[in-house]
């Protein structure tokens, strides 16, 4: 009996042996799954959205880019005037396992009398790097400068973010060039599903728009574009 009991023993510590790594595998293959799966559906809304033209696209366009992405659409108010869809990212699950810190995307669009009148997207991760706000790529499109901003404003292509920042601001009316406007949305998407920490840069969002915000500094009379502020740029190629 003692021998077969030393058997039932060793099966079931082999059977153990053998399942851990098995579940193990399966997880980490489930979330490689989901991370793909969140990233490509950002992705999506992502090129539909910037596919729109300000002051060009009309509001059944708009209406078609919600139908196609109605799993992530979290406002829609439209009515024979007005029209304004939000779409919506989370890296809900690698949050939730503490695999990474909450991270979000985000587009909007806004029509009115009938054609698109302004676009905004958003690319968050909440990394720390500042106490008051996450780290982040925002670009906002404009048929016309919005009134309250014409102070501010630079068009067709600025950047309004405050140096030293986390996060990049780029804001752009219809006369930006192609160029400029590909550079605007050109997000690196990496930051959605980056495990561990990381993304605490503004390159890190939109590495083609930085490197147009720093050639504008250094046009300004800023040294190297960005003077003492992020010392870990080396990295922003």
């Amino acid at each position: 009996m003692a021998g077969v009991s030393n058997q039932i023993v060793k099966k079931q510590r082999l059977l153990r042996w053998i399942t851990v790594p098995l579940v193990l595998l399966f997880v980490a293959l489930g979330l490689a799954i989901y991370a793909f799966a969140i990233r490509s559906s950002a992705n999506s809304i992502l090129r539909d959205v910037s596919a729109l033209r300000v002051g060009v696209s009309s509001t059944a366009e708009v209406e078609a880019v919600a139908a196609r992405h109605q799993g992530s659409l979290r406002e829609r108010h439209c009515d024979s005037q007005k029209c304004f869809v939000a779409l919506e990212v989370y890296n809900t699950w690698l949050y939730r396992l503490k695999l990474e810190p909450i991270a979000r995307f985000r587009a909007s669009v806004e029509a009115d009398g009938g054609t698109v009148n302004s676009i905004e997207v958003m690319l968050s991760r909440d990394t720390g790097a500042f106490p008051t706000s996450p780290s982040a790529g925002m670009t906002a499109e404009y048929r016309d400068v919005p009134k309250h901003m014409v102070k501010y404003a630079s068009p067709p292509y600025w950047f309004p973010s405050p140096v030293g920042k986390p996060y990049i601001d780029v804001e752009l009316t219809a006369q930006a060039s192609a160029a400029q406007r590909e550079h605007a949305y050109a997000y690196s998407l990496d930051c959605l599903i980056k495990l561990g920490g990381g993304c605490d840069l503004p390159c890190d969002y939109l590495p083609l728009a930085w490197h147009d915000w720093q050639a504008a500094l250094e046009k300004e009379g800023w040294a190297g574009g960005f003077c003492p502020y992020y010392p870990n740029r080396s990295r922003c190629r």
